[in-house]
């Protein structure tokens, strides 16, 4: 009997440059153990992706219930539903069965669970706390997790794609989802698939515009790279250091950190962590890789290497 054909563990090791050392040393090794017991069942990776929801919508239920020893469970599944999001994208690729449309629902989940994880953690707050200060703090911390993680995925796709000496040069644009979504509405899609491939143009849309707005030198729509090992290199020398500052601030963290603030009834702790010492950080991160991708650019046209018009 032939061994599961798991994605080689030097694929985690590669992720050590775009992911913070939590999800890459605990989240990953357990998600690996999860597919090889899965890898021969006739589970599916959206069925993992459905499953990461379900539980973290029973996290957030916790949430509402707000006694300390349902904190302390809402917390933990939180923590599974985080591990689960990452078991799908590696069974996708273990059964050769990852896709574009697979993406999407997986993006929509993770912005299923955290609606209902954060707003009942808000209500929660408000019911124990009262307080009107911790209160206006909550659409800063949400507002700009949202615009964090927007971020990361963006450039942690971008790192992946540019270091990669397979990679074709040309970086998935708006029209490629567009058209893909107008597949899945005209195959007759299920509701999900419609609603995931709808919020999943709605993604790339905005994050073309938080790019273009904030950092023009990181603008991919429209451009094809030229792809070799000196190019490689001016990537990854500039923005490895970015990269892995971003991670601290993406969508893992969030997760173990509220998870681990539910479980101790702490959220308030969180709340505020998220609202000043993260968007300090994303302050100066923000400058960092302005200036990362400018020089970027810069030494790729002095090898000759510059982005040119897709044509």
């Amino acid at each position: 009997m032939t061994a599961p054909q798991l994605p080689p563990f030097e694929s985690v090791l590669k992720s050590r440059e775009v992911e913070d050392p939590v999800n890459l040393w605990l989240h990953r090794p357990l998600a690996y153990g999860l597919v090889a017991l899965l890898y021969r069942s006739p589970v599916t990776p959206n069925q993992i992706t459905l499953l990461s929801l379900l539980v973290g919508l029973t996290a957030g239920a916790c949430f509402v219930a707000g006694t300390p020893a349902l904190m302390f469970w809402g917390g933990a599944l939180l923590w599974t539903s985080a591990i689960l999001d990452g078991a799908d994208g590696i069974l996708a690729r273990a059964k050769s069965a990852f896709s574009e449309l697979g993406r999407a629902l997986d993006g929509t989940a993770d912005m299923l669970v955290a609606v209902a994880t954060v707003l009942p953690a808000v209500y929660h707050l408000w019911i124990k706390h009262h307080d009107l200060a911790l209160l206006g703090l909550a659409p800063l911390a949400i507002g700009t997790a949202v615009l964090h993680i927007y971020l990361y995925d963006y450039y942690k796709e971008s790192y992946l794609q540019m270091t990669a000496p397979t990679w074709n040069g040309r970086p998935a644009r708006l029209a490629d989802v567009e058209a893909r979504r107008a597949r899945v509405k005209a195959q007759g899609g299920t509701v999900a698939e419609r609603f995931a491939s709808r919020l999943y143009v709605d993604l790339v849309r905005a994050q073309n515009k938080l790019i273009a707005l904030t950092n023009p030198a990181a603008v991919r729509e429209g451009l094809q790279f030229q792809v070799s090992p000196d190019a490689i290199d001016v990537y990854r020398r500039n923005n490895r250091g970015p990269m892995q500052a971003w991670a601290l601030i993406s969508l893992a963290p969030h997760s173990y950190l509220m998870s681990i603030s539910a479980m101790f009834d702490r959220i308030d702790l969180y709340l505020v962590g998220r609202a000043v010492l993260a968007n300090v950080l994303f302050a100066f991160l923000l400058v960092w890789q302005q200036s990362r991708s400018r020089r970027t650019r810069a030494e790729l046209q002095a090898l000759g290497l510059r982005p040119r018009p897709a044509i």
